[in-house]
């Protein structure tokens, strides 16, 4: 798989070299290690699925990761997946996110919807991750059957070439984008580099604009995939 943002995966074992700086009296992170082996081991037990695959990244000085594990459902095009961000350098609050990923070119659904976030890292972030994650991982599979809905959804709907100019400068101009995320969207809509997107409806941009995701920061992968899903939910219920 081409991974989820490619020019920054790394091994679970570079993530978990990574050096977790001294809590204080007032933050206290959470290991990338501990709060990846809790995030798969309730997945698994809770849901008796397997593990398809699972993906990871740093940033350059690994202050900040994204994990995500992808869940075996049996369907051929697309799976659970759980994602979790964290930080080192407290610039970003513990978050865990469950959605669909797609195996044609691992490109990643997650709503805002399903995006929780621990706010602080304080004494008791630990506590308070393990009940955010069981949460997630008991409403995962309804999640994921809503995903499945979007998926159907943007796949009915038509959308010419133009029209998909049009939302993606929308799109960018909304912040969704960066201007190096929609120049790789631009192109991946004018010719897209699957054929199971080549389709001029809403499907199609959708995936275009994935692609343009898997540019930036790994610490941001759920944030921005969120806004993004919203944004063309907005689109196929209007």
């Amino acid at each position: 798989m081409n991974g989820f943002c490619s020019q920054n995966q790394v091994t679970l074992q570079q993530v978990v070299q990574v050096t977790a700086p001294e809590p204080t009296a007032s933050w206290n992170p959470v290991l990338y290690g501990d709060a990846i082996d809790f995030m798969k081991d309730t997945a698994m037990d809770t849901l008796g699925l397997d593990i398809k695959s699972e993906a990871f990244g740093l940033n350059k000085d690994g202050s900040q990761m994204f994990g995500r594990i992808t869940l075996d459902t049996g369907d051929a095009d697309q799976g659970l997946s759980i994602g979790l961000r964290q930080s080192y350098n407290k610039s970003l609050a513990l978050g865990v996110a469950v959605g669909a990923n797609v195996f044609v070119c691992d490109n990643l659904m997650f709503s805002g919807d399903a995006f929780k976030v621990v706010r602080r890292n304080t004494k008791n972030v630990w506590t308070d991750f393990k009940r955010l994650v069981a949460e997630q991982v008991a409403q995962a599979m309804v999640n994921y059957e809503t995903m499945r809905e979007h998926t159907d959804m943007m796949k009915s709907m038509p959308c010419h070439e133009q029209r998909g100019y049009a939302l993606l400068g929308v799109a960018m101009g909304k912040g969704i984008l960066t201007p190096t995320q929609a120049s790789v969207a631009f192109g991946d809509w004018a010719e897209p580099r699957h054929e199971e997107f080549s389709d001029r409806n809403v499907w199609g941009l959708y995936n275009a604009v994935t692609e343009g995701l898997k540019k930036g920061a790994p610490g941001t992968v759920l944030d921005r995939h969120a806004k993004a899903h919203d944004f063309f939910t907005g689109i196929v219920s209007n």
